[in-house]
Protein backbone atom coordinates (compact mmCIF):
# COMPACT_ATOMS: atom_id res chain seq x y z
CA UNK A 1 0.00 0.00 0.00
CA UNK A 2 1.55 3.03 -1.04
CA UNK A 3 1.78 5.61 -3.81
CA UNK A 4 4.09 3.93 -6.36
CA UNK A 5 4.13 4.55 -9.88
CA UNK A 6 0.75 5.17 -9.16
CA UNK A 7 -0.34 8.90 -9.32
CA UNK A 8 2.73 8.37 -12.41
CA UNK A 9 -0.12 7.99 -14.76
CA UNK A 10 -1.62 10.88 -13.18
CA UNK A 11 0.64 12.53 -15.73
CA UNK A 12 2.17 10.25 -17.92
CA UNK A 13 -0.28 6.79 -17.82
CA UNK A 14 1.22 5.35 -15.34
CA UNK A 15 -0.09 7.00 -11.85
CA UNK A 16 1.07 8.22 -8.21
CA UNK A 17 0.13 4.61 -7.39
CA UNK A 18 -0.71 6.54 -4.12
CA UNK A 19 -0.42 2.71 -3.49
CA UNK A 20 -3.20 3.93 -4.52
CA UNK A 21 -1.10 0.92 -2.34
CA UNK A 22 -3.14 -2.34 -0.87
CA UNK A 23 -1.94 -2.34 2.87
CA UNK A 24 -3.69 -5.29 4.42
CA UNK A 25 -6.64 -5.25 6.33
CA UNK A 26 -7.61 -7.32 9.04
CA UNK A 27 -8.33 -10.51 7.32
CA UNK A 28 -11.74 -11.41 6.50
CA UNK A 29 -11.69 -14.29 8.42
CA UNK A 30 -12.84 -13.80 11.84
CA UNK A 31 -10.21 -16.44 14.16
CA UNK A 32 -7.19 -14.72 12.40
CA UNK A 33 -8.39 -10.92 12.54
CA UNK A 34 -5.33 -8.64 12.48
CA UNK A 35 -5.10 -4.88 13.14
CA UNK A 36 -3.48 -3.80 9.79
CA UNK A 37 -2.97 -0.18 10.76
CA UNK A 38 -0.30 -1.29 13.59
CA UNK A 39 1.84 -3.22 10.82
CA UNK A 40 2.24 -2.26 7.61
CA UNK A 41 5.47 -4.63 6.43
CA UNK A 42 5.20 -3.71 2.68
CA UNK A 43 5.14 0.13 3.04
CA UNK A 44 7.20 1.52 0.69
CA UNK A 45 10.71 3.27 1.65
CA UNK A 46 10.46 7.71 0.78
CA UNK A 47 13.64 7.49 -0.23
CA UNK A 48 12.79 5.16 -2.58
CA UNK A 49 9.70 5.96 -4.26
CA UNK A 50 9.40 6.25 -7.91
CA UNK A 51 11.21 8.81 -9.73
CA UNK A 52 8.46 8.95 -12.66
CA UNK A 53 5.58 9.63 -9.25
CA UNK A 54 3.38 13.30 -10.16
CA UNK A 55 2.12 15.36 -7.36
CA UNK A 56 -1.64 16.21 -9.05
CA UNK A 57 -1.93 19.20 -7.01
CA UNK A 58 0.82 20.49 -9.34
CA UNK A 59 -0.04 19.42 -12.50
CA UNK A 60 -0.60 22.57 -14.35
CA UNK A 61 -2.92 22.29 -16.88
CA UNK A 62 -6.00 23.91 -17.74
CA UNK A 63 -7.66 20.35 -19.30
CA UNK A 64 -11.25 20.66 -18.56
CA UNK A 65 -11.95 17.30 -16.65
CA UNK A 66 -14.46 14.53 -18.29
CA UNK A 67 -16.54 14.16 -15.05
CA UNK A 68 -20.16 11.75 -14.98
CA UNK A 69 -20.56 7.66 -15.24
CA UNK A 70 -17.81 6.88 -16.99
CA UNK A 71 -16.97 3.55 -14.74
CA UNK A 72 -18.66 1.72 -17.42
CA UNK A 73 -17.74 -2.11 -16.72
CA UNK A 74 -17.72 -3.28 -12.94
CA UNK A 75 -13.92 -3.61 -11.51
CA UNK A 76 -14.45 -6.22 -9.24
CA UNK A 77 -15.87 -9.87 -8.88
CA UNK A 78 -18.11 -8.93 -6.43
CA UNK A 79 -18.91 -13.24 -5.35
CA UNK A 80 -15.92 -12.90 -2.59
CA UNK A 81 -15.93 -9.23 -1.55
CA UNK A 82 -17.76 -9.09 2.13
CA UNK A 83 -15.87 -6.04 3.15
CA UNK A 84 -14.38 -2.49 2.01
CA UNK A 85 -12.77 0.30 3.60
CA UNK A 86 -14.73 4.06 2.86
CA UNK A 87 -13.33 6.65 1.06
CA UNK A 88 -11.43 8.89 3.39
CA UNK A 89 -11.30 6.29 6.34
CA UNK A 90 -8.45 6.05 8.98
CA UNK A 91 -7.57 2.51 7.54
CA UNK A 92 -4.06 1.57 6.86
CA UNK A 93 -2.14 4.40 5.44
CA UNK A 94 -2.55 8.33 4.43
CA UNK A 95 -3.73 8.00 0.96
CA UNK A 96 -3.88 11.80 -0.27
CA UNK A 97 -2.83 14.32 -2.11
CA UNK A 98 -1.09 16.13 0.91
CA UNK A 99 1.32 13.20 0.87
CA UNK A 100 2.63 14.19 -2.44
CA UNK A 101 2.13 18.02 -1.50
CA UNK A 102 3.64 17.77 1.94
CA UNK A 103 1.49 20.26 3.08
CA UNK A 104 0.89 21.21 6.57
CA UNK A 105 -1.51 20.13 8.86
CA UNK A 106 -3.33 23.42 9.14
CA UNK A 107 -3.45 23.38 5.23
CA UNK A 108 -7.00 22.32 4.69
CA UNK A 109 -7.30 23.35 0.80
CA UNK A 110 -5.32 20.20 0.06
CA UNK A 111 -6.85 16.92 1.68
CA UNK A 112 -4.13 15.12 3.75
CA UNK A 113 -4.31 12.18 6.84
CA UNK A 114 -6.80 10.35 5.15
CA UNK A 115 -7.20 6.96 2.96
CA UNK A 116 -8.91 8.63 0.27
CA UNK A 117 -9.15 4.39 -1.76
CA UNK A 118 -11.01 1.39 -0.64
CA UNK A 119 -9.68 -1.61 0.46
CA UNK A 120 -11.50 -4.70 -0.60
CA UNK A 121 -11.89 -7.17 1.96
CA UNK A 122 -12.14 -10.96 0.08
CA UNK A 123 -13.29 -14.20 1.81
CA UNK A 124 -10.59 -16.11 0.05
CA UNK A 125 -7.65 -17.01 2.01
CA UNK A 126 -3.91 -16.53 0.18
CA UNK A 127 -3.93 -20.39 -1.76
CA UNK A 128 -5.16 -20.70 -3.98
CA UNK A 129 -3.89 -17.86 -5.73
CA UNK A 130 -6.13 -15.91 -8.28
CA UNK A 131 -9.54 -16.58 -7.40
CA UNK A 132 -10.89 -13.21 -7.69
CA UNK A 133 -10.55 -11.37 -11.25
CA UNK A 134 -10.65 -7.54 -11.66
CA UNK A 135 -11.30 -5.96 -14.80
CA UNK A 136 -11.28 -3.13 -16.67
CA UNK A 137 -13.32 -0.24 -15.99
CA UNK A 138 -12.90 1.60 -18.89
CA UNK A 139 -11.12 1.88 -21.97
CA UNK A 140 -7.32 2.13 -21.28
CA UNK A 141 -3.92 1.48 -21.67
CA UNK A 142 -3.00 -0.95 -18.97
CA UNK A 143 0.89 -0.42 -17.03
CA UNK A 144 2.85 -1.53 -14.33
CA UNK A 145 4.04 -0.78 -10.90
CA UNK A 146 6.33 -2.98 -9.28
CA UNK A 147 8.62 -0.69 -6.98
CA UNK A 148 8.37 -1.60 -3.48
CA UNK A 149 5.61 -4.13 -3.62
CA UNK A 150 6.27 -7.48 -1.96
CA UNK A 151 3.43 -9.11 -2.60
CA UNK A 152 1.74 -8.31 -5.96
CA UNK A 153 2.56 -5.45 -8.37
CA UNK A 154 0.30 -2.49 -9.13
CA UNK A 155 -1.61 -2.67 -12.46
CA UNK A 156 -2.87 0.87 -13.42
CA UNK A 157 -5.73 1.55 -16.38
CA UNK A 158 -5.39 5.11 -17.65
CA UNK A 159 -8.08 6.23 -20.28
CA UNK A 160 -7.42 8.93 -23.21
CA UNK A 161 -9.05 11.61 -20.65
CA UNK A 162 -6.44 10.69 -18.14
CA UNK A 163 -8.37 8.85 -15.32
CA UNK A 164 -6.69 5.97 -13.85
CA UNK A 165 -7.88 2.99 -11.89
CA UNK A 166 -5.31 1.22 -9.88
CA UNK A 167 -5.38 -1.86 -8.37
CA UNK A 168 -2.62 -3.03 -6.05
CA UNK A 169 -1.46 -5.97 -4.59
CA UNK A 170 -2.48 -8.29 -7.45
CA UNK A 171 -1.44 -10.20 -10.51
CA UNK A 172 -1.91 -8.62 -13.69
CA UNK A 173 -3.65 -10.98 -16.40
CA UNK A 174 -2.65 -8.70 -19.78
CA UNK A 175 1.14 -7.60 -20.98
CA UNK A 176 2.74 -3.90 -19.34
CA UNK A 177 1.23 -1.73 -22.27
CA UNK A 178 -1.79 -2.92 -23.84
CA UNK A 179 -4.65 -1.39 -24.94
CA UNK A 180 -7.66 -2.79 -23.04
CA UNK A 181 -11.87 -2.57 -23.66
CA UNK A 182 -14.18 -2.21 -20.62
CA UNK A 183 -14.75 -5.18 -19.13
CA UNK A 184 -11.83 -6.84 -19.80
CA UNK A 185 -10.33 -9.16 -17.04
CA UNK A 186 -6.45 -7.49 -16.21
CA UNK A 187 -5.89 -8.76 -12.81
CA UNK A 188 -6.61 -11.65 -10.54
CA UNK A 189 -6.05 -12.14 -6.55
CA UNK A 190 -4.63 -13.12 -4.10
CA UNK A 191 -1.36 -13.02 -6.38
CA UNK A 192 1.03 -16.10 -7.16
CA UNK A 193 3.38 -15.10 -4.25
CA UNK A 194 0.93 -14.17 -1.35
CA UNK A 195 1.25 -17.44 0.21
CA UNK A 196 5.35 -16.62 0.12
CA UNK A 197 5.14 -13.32 0.65
CA UNK A 198 2.77 -14.05 4.20
CA UNK A 199 4.47 -16.52 5.49
CA UNK A 200 7.65 -14.75 5.21
CA UNK A 201 5.58 -11.72 7.04
CA UNK A 202 5.13 -14.42 9.66
CA UNK A 203 8.96 -15.56 9.97
CA UNK A 204 9.75 -12.27 10.83
CA UNK A 205 7.83 -11.33 13.80
CA UNK A 206 5.24 -9.07 11.65
CA UNK A 207 1.87 -9.50 13.82
CA UNK A 208 -0.19 -9.58 10.48
CA UNK A 209 -2.10 -13.25 11.15
CA UNK A 210 -2.19 -16.43 9.44
CA UNK A 211 -3.74 -15.01 6.47
CA UNK A 212 -3.52 -11.53 5.92
CA UNK A 213 -3.39 -11.67 2.15
CA UNK A 214 -6.96 -11.48 1.44
CA UNK A 215 -7.47 -8.00 0.87
CA UNK A 216 -6.49 -5.89 -1.84
CA UNK A 217 -6.76 -2.26 -2.89
CA UNK A 218 -8.10 0.02 -5.99
CA UNK A 219 -8.41 3.72 -6.22
CA UNK A 220 -9.54 6.43 -8.58
CA UNK A 221 -7.75 9.73 -9.52
CA UNK A 222 -7.18 12.17 -12.36
CA UNK A 223 -4.17 14.60 -12.16
CA UNK A 224 -6.10 17.31 -13.61
CA UNK A 225 -8.87 17.14 -10.80
CA UNK A 226 -8.39 20.30 -8.71
CA UNK A 227 -7.85 20.42 -5.48
CA UNK A 228 -7.76 17.01 -4.92
CA UNK A 229 -6.86 14.42 -7.58
CA UNK A 230 -8.65 11.71 -6.14
CA UNK A 231 -12.36 10.61 -6.59
CA UNK A 232 -14.08 7.35 -5.10
CA UNK A 233 -15.47 5.36 -7.79
CA UNK A 234 -18.85 5.00 -6.07
CA UNK A 235 -19.50 8.51 -7.77
CA UNK A 236 -18.49 7.44 -11.06
CA UNK A 237 -19.99 3.75 -11.54
CA UNK A 238 -22.95 3.32 -15.10
CA UNK A 239 -25.86 2.67 -13.03
CA UNK A 240 -26.28 -0.98 -14.02
CA UNK A 241 -22.61 -1.13 -12.23
CA UNK A 242 -24.07 0.37 -9.15
CA UNK A 243 -26.59 -1.23 -8.73
CA UNK A 244 -24.20 -4.60 -8.49
CA UNK A 245 -22.54 -3.03 -5.90
CA UNK A 246 -25.82 -1.40 -4.45
CA UNK A 247 -27.38 -5.17 -4.11
CA UNK A 248 -24.74 -6.33 -1.92
CA UNK A 249 -25.02 -2.99 0.25
CA UNK A 250 -22.34 -0.45 -0.99
CA UNK A 251 -23.30 2.56 -2.17
CA UNK A 252 -21.91 5.87 -2.49
CA UNK A 253 -23.54 6.71 0.90
CA UNK A 254 -22.62 4.26 2.73
CA UNK A 255 -18.88 4.14 1.58
CA UNK A 256 -17.85 7.50 1.96
CA UNK A 257 -16.92 10.07 4.88
CA UNK A 258 -17.93 13.34 4.03
CA UNK A 259 -14.64 15.87 3.83
CA UNK A 260 -15.58 18.01 6.33
CA UNK A 261 -15.99 15.29 8.67
CA UNK A 262 -12.58 14.10 8.46
CA UNK A 263 -11.40 17.25 8.28
CA UNK A 264 -13.15 17.42 11.81
CA UNK A 265 -11.73 14.61 13.13
CA UNK A 266 -8.46 13.97 10.96
CA UNK A 267 -6.65 10.53 11.18
CA UNK A 268 -3.65 10.25 13.58
CA UNK A 269 -0.69 8.97 11.34
CA UNK A 270 3.14 7.49 12.65
CA UNK A 271 5.18 11.21 11.20
CA UNK A 272 6.63 9.48 8.48
CA UNK A 273 6.14 10.47 4.77
CA UNK A 274 2.67 8.14 3.51
CA UNK A 275 3.00 6.98 7.32
CA UNK A 276 0.73 4.08 8.83
CA UNK A 277 -2.29 5.44 10.90
CA UNK A 278 -1.94 5.04 14.33
CA UNK A 279 -4.27 2.93 16.64
CA UNK A 280 -7.22 0.95 15.37
CA UNK A 281 -9.67 2.67 12.59
CA UNK A 282 -13.26 2.34 14.40
CA UNK A 283 -15.47 0.12 12.74
CA UNK A 284 -17.23 3.13 11.11
CA UNK A 285 -14.42 3.39 8.78
CA UNK A 286 -16.16 0.41 7.26
CA UNK A 287 -18.93 -0.88 5.43
CA UNK A 288 -19.74 -4.94 5.18
CA UNK A 289 -21.78 -6.77 2.69
CA UNK A 290 -25.23 -7.77 3.65
CA UNK A 291 -24.83 -10.54 6.22
CA UNK A 292 -21.58 -10.36 6.65
CA UNK A 293 -19.88 -10.09 9.78
CA UNK A 294 -16.25 -9.68 11.12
Amino acid sequence: MRYRKSLVALSGISVLNLSIALVFLPTAFAGNKVDPNKVDPNKVDPNKVDPNKVDPNKSGSNKAVPMGNFLVANPVDLEHVVRLSKFRSCVGHDYSPAVLAKSSASDTSIEGKRSMKHYVIIDVPSSPSRVVKGYAPFDGTLSYSTSGYTMGIAVLITSSDGWVFEFMHVDPLVADGSKVKAGDAVVAVPANNAAAANAQKNAGGTPSGADSTNVFDIALYNPFLKPSGFETIFKHFAPNVASLWAAKGFTAESTIISKELRDASPCVTDGSWNGNFVGTAPESDYVNAIGYKP
